[in-house]
C-alpha cells in the first residue's frame, strides 16, 4: 500500500484542517458546482413553461371545397382546428382573427394567415395551396412556436397528399401502395457502435453526457488554484510561512502536501460538479421528455472524477512555478487564470471535436498537453476502448507527477518567503 513520507502526512493534516476550517472556500466548492448547472435547467424549465406566446390564427378562406375530379372535400376549418389543438397543448395562447391587421399588435408573437382559396388549391391536382407565417423577429420562443405550426402544417400535408394519391388509385382501379408512389426512395440511418453493433438513440444522448463532462472539467480547476494562492501567496502575506520553512521538512514535502489539498478540493467540486450535471440532464430530460437513467453513465461519472483529480494537479503545477514568484495574490491570480484559460480552450474543443480521431500526425504532438489526455481518457471510453482510456489516464498521471516534481525544484525558498521587488 502506498503510504506517504511522515511529514507529507503531517502537513497534509495542517492542510486538511485548514481547508476544513475554511467555510467560504468549502461552500464556494461544493454549492457551485451543484448548484449551477441543476439552476440552469430549472429555470430553464420553469421560464419556457411561464413564457407567454400569442399565436392568432387568421382564416380568409372560411370554405369547404370538393373537387370534382377527386371527389376529395377539404375544409380550411379543418387546419384551423388542428393547429389550435397542438398550439394549445404545447403551451401557446391561441386566439383567432378576421384580418391581417393582427400582425402589427405587438403583443401577437406569431400570425398564422390561411389565403382565400385555400381549400380550392389544397383539393386540386394542378395548384399548391399556401399557409402564411408572420414571426416576430429576434423572439426564441417565436420560433418555437413557428416550428410547431411548420410541424403541423406538413402533417395536414402529407395526409391529403396520401388522400389524393387514394382517390386517384381508386379512378385508376389500379392495385399500388400509397407509401411506394409517395416516397419511392427514402435514406435510413442505422446506429452501430464502433464495432458495427446495433445501438440505440440513447448512445447518442451518452455520448452527449460524455462531451458535456469534458467541457465541465474547465468548472473545477478554479478553485484549487484559489486554494494554492491563498496557500502559498496568503500564508506569505500572514506571515505564517515562515514557520513551515523552519520546520524539518523540507520545501518539497510542503508544496506537495498543499498541492495534495488543493487537488483534493479539486476532487470534492467534481464530484459535486458531477452530481449537478445529472442534476441538469434531469430537468432537461423532463423538458424533451427523456428518461434520465438511459443517459448517465455512472462509471463514466467515476472516469470522469479520476481524469478531474490528475487534471486539476497538472494545472496547478503548470502556474505554481509562476505563482511563486508574483508580488501578491492579484498577480497570482492573474497568472492562473492564464493556466485556467488555456484549459479553457482545450476543453471546449474537446466538446466540439471528437480528438480521437484526428490524424496521428495531430494528435500526437498534442500529446504534450496535459489537457488533451484528459480528453482523449473520456473519448475513448464512450468509442468504447477502455485500454487507451486507461493508457490516458496513466500518461495524464504521469505527466501531472513529473510537473509536480519538475516545478518543486524551480522553487526558491527566499522568493517564496519575501514577495520580489
Amino acid at each position: 500500500m502506498l503510504r506517504l513520507p511522515r511529514y507529507i502526512r503531517i502537513l497534509l493534516g495542517k492542510e486538511l484542517l485548514d481547508l476544513s476550517r475554511d467555510r467560504k472556500t468549502l461552500f464556494t466548492s461544493i454549492l457551485l458546482p451543484l448548484t449551477m448547472l441543476p439552476l440552469l435547467g430549472l429555470v430553464s424549465l420553469l421560464l419556457i413553461a411561464q413564457q407567454p406566446v400569442n399565436v392568432a390564427i387568421v382564416d380568409l378562406d372560411t370554405s369547404k371545397y370538393t373537387d370534382p375530379q377527386l371527389g376529395l372535400t377539404v375544409d380550411s376549418h379543418w387546419l384551423v382546428g388542428n393547429l389550435t389543438h397542438y398550439l394549445r397543448s404545447y403551451g401557446y395562447n391561441v386566439s383567432l382573427a378576421e384580418s391581417l391587421e393582427v400582425v402589427r399588435d405587438p403583443k401577437v408573437d406569431v400570425v398564422v394567415v390561411i389565403p382565400p382559396g385555400f381549400a380550392e388549391n389544397a383539393s386540386s391536382l394542378d395548384r399548391i395551396a399556401h399557409v402564411t407565417v408572420y414571426k416576430k423577429a429576434g423572439y426564441q420562443a417565436a420560433s418555437r412556436a413557428e416550428s410547431l405550426v411548420y410541424s403541423v402544417v406538413s402533417a395536414f400535408s402529407y395526409n391529403l397528399s396520401r388522400a389524393k394519391i387514394a382517390a386517384l388509385l381508386e379512378i385508376a382501379n389500379v392495385a399500388a401502395s400509397l407509401q411506394a408512389i409517395r416516397n419511392p426512395v427514402q435514406a435510413l440511418t442505422e446506429l452501430v457502435s464502433v464495432v458495427g453493433e446495433r445501438v440505440s438513440f440513447e448512445a447518442e444522448l451518452r455520448s452527449l453526457f460524455a462531451r458535456i463532462l469534458v467541457l465541465a472539467l474547465s468548472f473545477v480547476v478554479t478553485p484549487a488554484a484559489s486554494y494554492v494562492i491563498d496557500g502559498i501567496i496568503g500564508e506569505r502575506e500572514r506571515k505564517t510561512i515562515e514557520f513551515l520553512m523552519v520546520s524539518p521538512a523540507p520545501l518539497s514535502h510542503i508544496i506537495y502536501a498543499k498541492m495534495i489539498a488543493a487537488t483534493i478540493l479539486g476532487i470534492i467540486s467534481a464530484v459535486f460538479d458531477a452530481a449537478g450535471l445529472v442534476l441538469y440532464m434531469f430537468f432537461m430530460g423532463l423538458v424533451y421528455g427523456i428518461a434520465i437513467g438511459i443517459i448517465v453513465d455512472y462509471r463514466l461519472l467515476v472516469l470522469h472524477a479520476v481524469t478531474a483529480f490528475f487534471t486539476i494537479l497538472s494545472t496547478i503545477t503548470i502556474a505554481l512555478p509562476f505563482i511563486t514568484k508574483t508580488r501578491g495574490i492579484r498577480s497570482a491570480s492573474n497568472i492562473a487564470s492564464i493556466v485556467t484559460t488555456a484549459g479553457l480552450v482545450f476543453f471546449f474543443t474537446g466538446f466540439l471535436i471528437d480528438y480521437i480521431k484526428l490524424p496521428p500526425h495531430i494528435l500526437y504532438p498534442l500529446y504534450a498537453i496535459p489537457y488533451v489526455h484528459s480528453i482523449l481518457a473520456i473519448q475513448a471510453y464512450v468509442f468504447e476502448d477502455p485500454v487507451r482510456s486507461v493508457m490516458h489516464i496513466l500518461l495524464l498521471a504521469l505527466v501531472s507527477l513529473a510537473l509536480l516534481i519538475g516545478a518543486t525544484k524551480t522553487i526558491d525558498p527566499e522568493k517564496l518567503l519575501v514577495a520580489p521587488s
